[in-house]
């Protein structure tokens, strides 16, 4: 529940938050390296009037809840843009991979025979690619836009889906329902769209909630080692342009990263709070 409940506050600060903080590439050089409300930094500037540096101690306002980066970008804003990106990397991209993997593994066990030797030996060599290196030669071949990380993220993240669904419905296709199915005349696609896919759809779910995560995480990577998307601003992008100024502006990284941090874990805790629930031997 506590996971859910971050995830609800995280959905509705994205939807809102736009509406009530600044432009997230809005730049005041002015403004820059400002730590958050309660937090003091040390900066020395030089006097041209005695030739010597004097150190000052800037402290955080609440015109900026949690500070400001190097460019004087409001951090508040940036991260609600990373939250939006993250959402939208993560529902979409799973989504992909769920509906193809889902389809790809009732459609191998129901046919069974060559068909199903065919898919599974496809789905084992498409496993045997680190998931990492192959979405770095996707995005370094054909380019860094959001659009096309989304999609190869969700077209390369399908295996395990296909598996869990695969043996799923081995021990569906024997069921009475479907045998009965099959008396009365129904059609391959009927049965695998209307019989077999809704009974996995627990199953299907709970991975859903397990996968988001690593969605989110696989676009976060990208961006940190420079191959996001540079037009959005992403929590990768954020900790990519925070990690050289741990020691001056030490939030413009830990804030992104706290983010990044809870919302995993919270996808995880759904994840394994919806496995319990649609776990009949837990009952």
């Amino acid at each position: 529940m506590a996971g859910l409940a971050f995830l609800l506050f995280l959905i509705i600060l994205a939807a809102l938050g736009p509406y009530f903080t600044k432009s997230p590439t809005s730049v005041d050089f002015d403004e820059k390296n400002m730590p958050p409300p309660g937090f003091g930094i040390e900066q020395s500037m030089y006097d041209s009037q005695t030739g010597n540096f004097i150190s000052t101690e800037l402290r955080g306002t609440w015109a900026h809840p949690l500070g400001t980066d190097g460019m004087g970008r409001d951090m508040l804003a940036m991260l609600i843009s990373g939250a939006r990106v993250s959402l939208l990397v993560g529902l979409i991209a799973t989504g992909i991979a769920i509906i193809i993997g889902a389809i790809i593994g009732t459609t191998s066990a129901y046919l069974g025979g060559r068909m199903d030797d065919l898919l599974m030996r496809a789905t084992d060599i498409f496993m045997t690619f680190p998931f990492l290196l192959l979405l770095i030669l996707i995005v370094y071949l054909f380019g860094s836009s959001l659009t096309l990380i989304i999609l190869a993220i969700g077209l390369t993240g399908w295996t395990g889906t296909a598996r869990l669904v695969r043996s799923e419905t081995l021990s569906l296709r024997t069921r009475d329902f479907v045998i009965a199915s099959k008396a009365l005349g129904a059609s391959d696609l009927r049965i695998i769209f209307h019989h077999l896919l809704p009974n996995t759809l627990g199953s299907i779910i709970v991975l859903a909630t397990l996968s988001i995560p690593g969605a989110i995480l696989a676009e976060a990577a990208l961006s940190f080692i420079g191959l996001g998307d540079p037009q959005v601003a992403s929590w990768g992008n954020i900790l990519n342009a925070g990690q050289g100024s741990l020691q001056t502006a030490w939030w413009v990284a830990v804030e992104p990263g706290i983010m990044l941090f809870l919302t995993v874990l919270s996808f995880n805790f759904l994840g394994d709070g919806l496995r319990d629930a649609f776990d009949p031997k837990g009952e």
